[in-house]
């Protein structure tokens, strides 16, 4: 690991253009108003926004260690400093990068341009476009590979013996059918719910949203089409492996415009994880349906096909980033912490540039002066998320498995990513216009800001403030942990930078509709949706920064039993009936049939999870004295009310909760 050197510069004022700008410190004991109402004119401009932007975007792809990658760090660092982070720390993790050279010039995938990285000659007839690749999955020599192609039609799949030797050819599927009854009240599997429909919701911004519950198709949102399309690459690469296929061709169900650039993250892996993985060599390319009609045909009748794939392996070195915006007692053991991570290494512009949405909220801070700021703030950037096999494979580098002495301080953890961008759809008679959705951004223009959320009714309140203060156009806060606001199943929100749960501290997470149409090698500050010129909602991404700035001012002031996650797992086993609703309680699900009298068992819970909410007001409020009453008259109604082993379970975590006040 490279430790950086001790920065010394705390900043209390910043440059604004040609004018120095200092927040003002307030007195002794007085809260400085800037933590819990933001205040515009410390914010990040649009213009700012939009040169950040636009600077990420004009190097391309940022994977770890890449040349891009490398400047964009160089970026995060400079910005970082500039704006009074200090103390940086880095860890240095060296990789197996691999390497196709499709960047900037679309050239690259198109057949007879002299350029080509990717072709395919199917049955003697070069495929116009090449629409990508299967991430690691290997090369072959500048002439290709030529081989029979045998087709997989995944109802009636071909013998491994069949595939030795030839080019495994498929197309995606779709949705499957509905099947009442399947998974509770839901006529689909928590599979298709948790990635592709909409689902209820703990907070939700003001505007038209979809039905729930049923799987979205691209003319409404290329989102949710296109995680179910390249997300079955794994499956072919798995299957191409074991049957020792020499490549592979995944024909995706998707417009020539979504499909172009369209990068999943797949290991292509023979044995081993992380440093210690064999690769196996199945160098496979991706077609849109267009250009993938006839390559189908030609596999069926098993046409040969010459596969080339120009890629190759490089040793590089991610580097993690990390650094403090010093609260008033930093340096001190007193000091208290709130942690913001984000990856630093994608793709695309939307799909890690909260990398620029940690910095403006740093920049916001950084115009109070460090007096006022009651905890410290330590951003992290992490560089592994795109890495082969990302966070898990590599988890000896990440930086507070390295240091856990690092961790006590920390009260409450984010993670952000995913942030302003427009949303797509596909259109037209056949499907195949890939345009900008029409709608405005609070009726689904923009990509979803979904928000990870802990079950604490304190950060359930603070959110909806944040939404509603900030005009947040299209916001929805989640916890898969309770029933929405509508008694309904809540789709988890993928935020891996959220690291609140592994900490067993408070946390939140925003991801914007993950990755959502944000997938693509050329999907940078302009994309290949017809309709805009610019895919970056410069708007949207100050509103998100605005909101989480919001949160992070009330977390430094929050004390943290108000937040500890105990009380959210209490509501969790009150509420939570069944699995196809909530994932599991520590207490176990609390169906009608664990109370003392089922029939009686709709009041009975209503009446202990009033109980709750009065100790979740009396906490808010400081009355610990007040939230220990309430908590011993919960847990004498939990004994009447609820039988064994719930009963239990409930009362020692309440005693756990009621031991941890003052």
């Amino acid at each position: 690991m490279k430790i950086a050197r001790r920065w010394k510069f705390h900043a209390q004022c910043v440059v604004a253009a040609t004018a120095l700008v200092c927040g003002i410190a307030q007195a002794a004991g007085a809260e400085n108003p800037a933590l819990t109402h933001i205040k515009k004119q410390f914010m990040l401009t649009k213009k700012e926004a939009l040169d950040w932007a636009r600077f990420k975007s004009e190097g391309g792809p940022t994977y770890a260690g890449s040349p891009s990658g490398v400047r964009f760090a160089n970026f995060i660092i400079a910005q970082a400093q500039e704006l009074g982070l200090v103390d940086l720390d880095f860890v240095d993790i060296p990789y197996q990068r691999y390497v196709v050279n499709d960047w900037p010039d679309r050239g690259t995938h198109t057949f007879g341009s002299g350029k080509e990285v990717l072709k395919l000659v199917s049955d003697g007839v070069g495929v116009p476009v090449v629409a990508s690749y299967g991430m690691t999955s290997g090369f072959t020599p500048p002439e290709g590979i030529t081989a029979p192609m045998i087709y997989l039609d995944p109802a009636h799949p071909p013998a491994d013996a069949d595939v030795k030797g030839k080019i495994l050819v498929t197309k995606t599927v779709g949705y499957p059918d509905p099947v009442p009854g399947i998974n509770g009240p839901y006529a689909y599997t928590s599979s298709v719910l948790s990635s592709y429909v909409e689902t209820d919701y703990l907070a939700r911004s003001p505007g038209n949203w979809l039905a729930p519950y049923i799987p979205i198709p691209p003319s409404l949102s290329s989102s949710q089409w296109g995680r179910l399309t390249w997300s079955q690459v794994n499956g072919v690469a798995t299957r191409a492996i074991r049957a020792g296929a020499v490549g592979a061709v995944v024909v995706y169900d998707l417009s020539p415009g979504m499909a172009l650039g369209l990068t999943q993250r797949t290991v292509y892996a023979a044995s081993g994880t992380g440093a210690n993985v064999v690769y196996a060599n199945v160098p496979t390319l991706t077609l849109d349906r267009v250009n993938g009609a006839k390559v189908l045909e030609d596999a069926k009748a098993g046409k040969s096909a010459t596969l080339t794939l120009l890629a190759s392996f490089q040793l590089s070195h991610g580097k993690e980033i990390v650094g403090y915006l010093p609260g008033r007692d930093y340096g001190t053991a007193g000091d208290k912490q709130i942690l913001i991570a984000t990856h630093q290494d994608a793709m695309s512009l939307i799909e890690d540039d909260g990398s620029l949405g940690m910095l403006g909220i740093l920049k916001y801070f950084s115009h109070i002066p460090q007096q006022d700021r009651p905890r410290t703030i330590v951003f992290y950037f992490d560089n592994r998320h795109f890495m082969p096999g990302a966070e898990g494979a590599w988890s000896q580098y990440d930086y507070y498995s390295i240091h856990p002495e690092k961790i006590p301080p920390l009260v409450a953890a984010i993670g952000m990513e995913h942030m302003g961008g427009k949303a797509t759809i596909e259109t037209g008679a056949d499907g195949n216009d890939y345009v900008y959705h029409p709608g405005a951004p609070s009726d689904g223009g923009i990509i979803t800001g979904y928000i990870d959320l802990d079950p604490n009714e304190w950060m359930i309140k603070q959110i909806k403030n944040a939404i509603k203060d900030n005009g947040w156009q299209r916001a929805e806060a989640k916890s898969n942990s309770l029933p929405g606001v509508n008694g309904g199943y809540q789709s988890p929100v993928r935020s891996p930078l959220n690291k609140g749960s592994q900490f067993g501290i408070a946390g939140l997470g925003l991801a914007g509709d993950w990755p959502g149409a944000w997938t693509q090698t050329y999907a940078q500050f302009q994309t290949e949706a017809e309709g805009e010129v610019v895919g970056f909602d410069a708007d949207n991404f100050l509103q998100e920064i605005a909101g989480f700035s919001q949160m992070v001012g009330n977390l430094m002031l929050v004390d943290p039993i108000v937040i500890d996650p105990g009380w959210g797992n209490i509501r969790a086993g009150l509420q939570c009936e069944i699995a196809a609703i909530c994932s599991p309680p520590p207490t176990g699900f609390l169906p009608n049939s664990q109370f003392v009298s089922p029939a009686d068992a709709s009041s009975a819970r209503q009446i202990l999870l009033n109980e709750y909410f009065t100790v979740t007001d009396w906490l808010e409020k400081g009355r610990y004295d007040k939230a220990k009453t309430a908590l011993t008259n919960l847990q004498n109604d939990i004994t009447t009310f609820i039988a064994e082993p719930n009963r239990t379970a409930l009362n020692l975590l309440v005693s756990t909760q009621a031991a941890k006040l003052p």
